[in-house]
């Protein structure tokens, strides 16, 4: 038996949808704001195979897995599930503030781990959502660079 451990978070960036939306899309980007994230290699449109490698309480661990993309909601929601290797899925939404000048992004991942691990990955859940928040403030400061590279 297993059970899914849920995390979030979210972070304001003065950046217009349609710029965030372009950069999330571009999978290949996004181990410059997420390291843990070693490789994202895309293939046949909707699927993509992740890397994920991390040094962690005094170990090192590497998964990966093939995701499937499922239909975005254009600037709206971006959002997949794993078919292989380790089991997860999330969504990355993002919301217009302030007129359009801002983009608030909300990245949700689940990922499933044993029942006799639930507890654990509760209790490591404060962790991963810093880990994420800090993510996104990274990708904050790269897409204010590739806007200001724009102009």
């Amino acid at each position: 038996m297993a059970g899914w451990v849920d995390n979030t978070a979210e972070v304001s960036v003065p950046v217009s949808v349609p710029i965030v939306w372009e950069l999330w899309q571009d999978k290949s980007r996004i181990p410059n704001w997420m390291p843990w994230i070693t490789s994202v290699e895309s293939f046949d449109g909707d699927i993509s195979r992740w890397t994920l490698s991390t040094d962690q309480f005094g170990q090192h661990f590497e998964f990966s897995w093939v995701a499937r993309d499922l239909a975005p909601i254009k600037q709206q929601k971006i959002h997949w599930t794993s078919e292989e290797g380790l089991k997860n899925r999330g969504a990355v939404r993002f919301f217009e503030e302030e007129g359009g000048a801002v983009t608030r992004v909300q990245i949700q991942i689940s990922y499933e781990v044993p029942d006799v691990l639930v507890p654990f990955g509760s209790a490591v859940s404060p962790l991963v959502e810093q880990i994420l928040k800090a993510d996104l403030e990274r990708f904050s400061v790269f897409a204010v660079k590739v806007r200001g590279a724009m102009k």
